[in-house]
């Protein structure tokens, strides 16, 4: 009989910390090798929180900034798949800076690179099991400032 934990979609009343525990004790009993992150998973069991695995939605460049700085802190994969002239970034975030003065955010990448972000769009932060890696998105734009003077 197949196991109940191999499906493609989480199940509602699991976390999806528990079912990713789920599928890798389904693939130990099946004798299956662990992939590296399948064992260092189980090795920060116990120092992993549900939270740390939900999506993040709709979140203005500082949200970003401090969720990426507290993902980054914990050794944890996230990948840029923002788009900019040549398409699809795909490419590992190794650090994050927080200019406030400018109004924007410097992501700087694995291969050198380094990619600006601006509250004018809204970002979106998701995880996925397989690869146990978080992605960093683009939700759309968002807002243009308007400079506003007050006649009265």
């Amino acid at each position: 009989m197949p196991s109940q934990s191999n499906h493609m979609f989480a199940n509602i009343r699991n976390s999806i910390k528990d079912d990713h525990l789920n599928e890798i004790l389904d693939k130990i009993q099946g004798g299956k090798i662990l992939s590296d992150s399948e064992n260092s998973f189980l090795d920060k069991f116990d120092s992993i929180f549900d939270g740390d695995y939900k999506e993040f939605s709709h979140l203005s460049k500082n949200q970003v900034f401090d969720k990426v700085c507290y993902l980054l802190e914990r050794s944890k994969t996230v990948i840029c798949n923002l788009y900019d002239k040549d398409g699809m970034i795909n490419d590992k975030i190794i650090s994050m800076d927080n200019f406030f003065e400018e109004e924007c955010c410097i992501l700087h990448l694995k291969h050198g690179d380094s990619i600006k972000i601006t509250d004018k769009f809204l970002y979106k932060i998701s995880y996925t099991l397989k690869k146990d890696e978080f992605y960093l998105e683009s939700q759309g734009e968002f807002y243009e400032k308007i400079n506003y003077k007050n006649e009265n």
